[in-house]
């Protein structure tokens, strides 16, 4: 199961999740939190902290409108913070 969201296409985009979380990584060299929601179906980022830099929702959001894809922000539990959430079809 986990194989098939990694290769699903992002809405709006010809971008994988897979290809997604490699252009995350290429883009601040290093990753922040990142979690699939199978029951949703939807993919979810979160802020990461790392003692030299931060990746901010800022950060995501602009990364996000560059690439063209559309999110939203919304609280997640697992983090106890507000997250992007890619929904996936």
């Amino acid at each position: 199961m986990k194989q098939k969201h990694i290769a699903k296409v992002i809405p709006n985009t010809d971008i994988t999740v897979k290809e997604f979380k490699e252009l995350i990584y290429d883009k601040f060299n290093a990753y922040p939190m990142m979690r699939m929601n199978y029951r949703k179906n939807q993919f979810e980022i979160v802020n990461a902290f790392y003692t030299s830099f931060y990746i901010t929702q800022n950060k995501l959001s602009a990364f996000c409108k560059k690439l063209g894809i559309s999110y939203e922000l919304e609280y997640v539990g697992w983090s106890y913070s507000e997250a992007i959430i890619i929904k996936l079809s």
